[in-house]
């Protein structure tokens, strides 16, 4: 099902090379200290390249996934 998605929208790489495009988005986490001496913790994902978004694309996939989470402890 998602290699005729892919085909439909003109995608026809390898499973190797579909897999190196997905790798390079990453989710990021900043660790920052505040005055009152508690932690900010901010996870978000990377922006995805063009490669990649047409994937996303293609399958009606979120291209940030997980959103951005924001933890105070």
């Amino acid at each position: 099902m998602l290699r005729t998605q892919l085909k439909k929208a003109g995608i026809n790489e390898s499973w190797a090379t579909l897999r190196k495009t997905l790798s390079v988005q990453l989710r990021v986490t900043s660790s920052l200290r505040r005055k009152d001496g508690r932690a900010i913790h901010v996870r978000k994902s990377t922006v995805a390249e063009s490669a990649l978004m047409a994937i996303y694309q293609a399958l009606t996939i979120n291209p940030t996934p997980g959103g951005t989470k924001k933890l105070i402890c």
